[in-house]
C-alpha cells in the first residue's frame, strides 16, 4: 500500500508597521501564541520549543524551531504527515517589515489553507500592533 503525499502548500508575504525585531518578538512569544494563531481549535500549552492546540476531545502538538539570528521561525506537526510551515521576517523596502510564510497541509483545501494563513498574519498583524503602538 503506498502512503499518500499529497499536500497543499500556500505562501504570501504580509507587510507590517513595525520593525522586523517587533514582528518576530511576537510572533515567538509563546504567551502572545493563543492572541493570533487562527482556529479551529484553541492554543492550550505554548512554550518556545512546542505548541499544544485542542479542538474539542483531540488535540495537536507542534514542534518549534526559532532561528533568531535570522528572524525565522519553523514548526511542523509533531504527528506524521500532519501541516507545517516557515515564517521569516525581513526589512520592508518603505520601512516596516514583511513577513513571508509558507504553511504545508497534507490532503489540504488550498482555500482553506489561505484562509488559516491570511487568518493567522491578520491576527498577528493586530498583536503586533497593540504591542509597538503601546511600547
Amino acid at each position: 500500500m503506498k502512503a499518500r503525499t499529497d499536500t497543499t502548500s500556500i505562501t504570501g508575504s504580509y507587510g507590517f508597521n513595525a520593525p522586523p525585531e517587533v514582528v518576530f518578538g511576537v510572533l515567538t512569544d509563546p504567551d502572545r501564541a493563543a492572541r493570533w494563531l487562527p482556529g479551529p481549535g484553541q492554543v492550550v500549552a505554548a512554550s518556545t520549543e512546542r505548541v499544544r492546540i485542542a479542538d474539542g476531545q483531540r488535540s495537536r502538538d507542534y514542534g518549534v524551531e526559532i532561528a533568531a539570528d535570522e528572524l525565522r521561525v519553523l514548526w511542523r506537526s509533531l504527528d506524521s504527515g500532519g501541516a507545517h510551515g516557515v515564517a521569516r521576517v525581513e526589512d520592508a523596502p518603505g520601512g516596516g517589515s514583511v513577513v513571508h510564510a509558507e504553511v504545508t497541509a497534507p490532503d489540504g483545501d488550498e482555500k482553506t489553507v489561505t484562509d488559516l494563513l491570511d487568518e493567522a498574519m491578520g491576527g498577528l498583524r493586530s498583536e503586533v500592533s497593540d504591542n509597538f503602538n503601546a511600547g
